[in-house]
């Protein structure tokens, strides 16, 4: 007689679990702009950052404490503070843009950490990237340009000032990753923001009704989904691979804005979108084909 431990799930590629890391992740910017319409922006954060801390706490209790002990204090309490601006303007914008629109514009990260990452660290800037920053910024003034009846909408320059936002707190991770175990710089940074948002989140609360309370817990075990989901498919395969497949989330953000709030991507977006994808594939092109000099890729923890 066949046992529960006869089967299996169905075996999935690496692309596949990739995909649906960016299903999941549509999903969730769904339910936060649907639960934006009535809650404020602050509170929805802090609720979230209390579901990614009640996450994280058996990691705290299991190490009594050490895993809070940072080798950079400082830097961690830096990249949390550009998480917490990250993510208080991007959400803002998800919020009042289109689906379509403010995840077009979040791609736009990947132009700010190669800009960023020259500028900063001194990383070696190509003519070709060069030549893709060009081409994405110009999809970038597509979607902003106004048209005859109105002005640049100030939600769009949130998503991308969040974007550049993003991008600072990815070149930080560079720098901690050498020193910090991956645990610690989750904690500090969920941390943080949880401390920015705090009082904010509370000055004009407003009590969720029963459903609005069930759409927030599933935000909550979505994040962890995605989590698992994206570990899973990085497992067999390189992320310069993966990478690409993350431009699927704005086909998923289209069907879900259409379907939810009835929103139709207007023509400038589209095109933008299709030029920043473009340029956004070339850059991450040029990044693979380039010569990398990994000397130790190991986390941390492990040589302690």
């Amino acid at each position: 007689m066949a046992s529960v431990s006869d089967f299996r799930a169905p075996a999935v590629s690496p692309a596949g679990w990739y995909m649906l890391t960016a299903l999941i992740f549509a999903v969730m910017l769904a339910l936060f702009k649907w639960l934006g319409q009535n809650l404020p922006t602050t509170q929805l954060l802090l609720l979230r950052q209390l579901g990614v801390m009640a996450i994280l706490m058996p990691a705290i209790v299991q190490s009594r404490g050490d895993v809070l002990r940072a080798e950079r204090p400082g830097l961690n309490l830096f990249r949390g503070l550009l998480s917490a601006g990250s993510m208080l303007l991007g959400f803002t914008a998800v919020v009042h843009l289109s689906l379509a629109e403010s995840t077009t514009l979040h791609f736009t990260k990947v132009f700010f950490v190669v800009l960023l990452g020259g500028l900063l660290l001194q990383e070696k800037m190509t003519m070709t990237r060069w030549g893709a920053m060009v081409l994405g910024f110009a999809g970038v003034a597509v979607v902003l340009a106004p048209n005859t009846s109105s002005m640049v909408d100030p939600m769009a320059i949130l998503a991308v000032l969040a974007a550049a936002m993003t991008a600072g707190t990815m070149l930080v991770v560079r720098t901690l990753a050498q020193v910090e175990r991956t645990s610690t710089m989750m904690i500090w940074q969920s941390a943080v923001v949880l401390a920015v948002v705090a009082i904010p989140g509370t000055a004009g609360w407003i009590t969720p009704t029963l459903e609005q309370w069930g759409l927030i817990a599933i935000l909550c075990l979505l994040m962890g989904a995605a989590q698992w989901t994206m570990i899973r498919a990085h497992r067999s395969a390189e992320a310069s691979a993966l990478s690409p497949l993350e431009y699927t989330r704005l086909l998923y953000a289209v069907a879900l804005g259409y379907l939810i709030f009835d929103h139709v991507p207007e023509g400038n977006t589209l095109l933008g979108a299709v030029l920043i994808i473009a340029a956004a594939i070339w850059v991450r092109r040029d990044a693979r084909a380039a010569p990398v000099e990994e000397d130790d890729v190991s986390d941390p923890a492990e040589k302690r």
